[in-house]
């Protein structure tokens, strides 16, 4: 999944990266070449099922086709890591709509794969990293699936109501 999407241009299931619920502070990498992209201050939650953004790292991101404005806000304009070209996602021009976020600030919604990004908890860079057994500095990895809820996996709104005895 991840190769076809950084490389074939591919995409992923809503809701199957563990990135989506990702709230620790942080950056975001691209998993083809672990160069920056996006800080977690700039995450929100845009109710699509794939993490978003509203503005990337200096220019390490690139819009790949120049769309006109409408088209970006309908369709988006596909986004490429510039250090490696690898697919990401796309953005859209309409940030305006969700209130209350850093996205209603810059106007634009970066939509990314979550199995084309990394993650690497702030903790983790202040102390220099945490590593395994084999050195490695540890990372969270988007094509990984979210915990299973205790529940199931039905969203909330999709649940029955509770009733209760009288």
């Amino acid at each position: 999944l991840q190769y076809d999407i950084l490389r074939n241009g591919g995409t992923e299931r809503p809701n199957s990266s563990v990135l989506e619920s990702e709230d620790r502070p942080g950056t975001y990498l691209c998993a083809g070449c672990q160069t920056p992209l996006f800080e977690s201050t700039q995450k929100f939650h845009s109710g699509t099922g794939w993490p978003s953004f509203a503005e990337s790292i200096g220019t390490h991101v690139e819009i790949a086709n120049h769309n006109n404005p409408l088209q970006m806000t309908l369709l988006g304009a596909e986004l490429r890591c510039q250090t490696c070209g690898g697919h990401l996602g796309d953005v859209f021009a309409d940030g305006k709509l969700f209130f209350g976020t850093p996205a209603f600030q810059t106007g634009k919604r970066y939509c990314i794969d979550g199995a084309a990004l990394l993650f690497r908890p702030k903790e983790q860079e202040q102390e220099g990293g945490a590593h395994n057994a084999d050195n490695d500095t540890v990372l969270v990895r988007g094509d990984m699936p979210p915990p299973t809820k205790p529940n199931g996996d039905l969203p909330d709104w999709l649940k029955p109501p509770t009733i209760k005895a009288v």
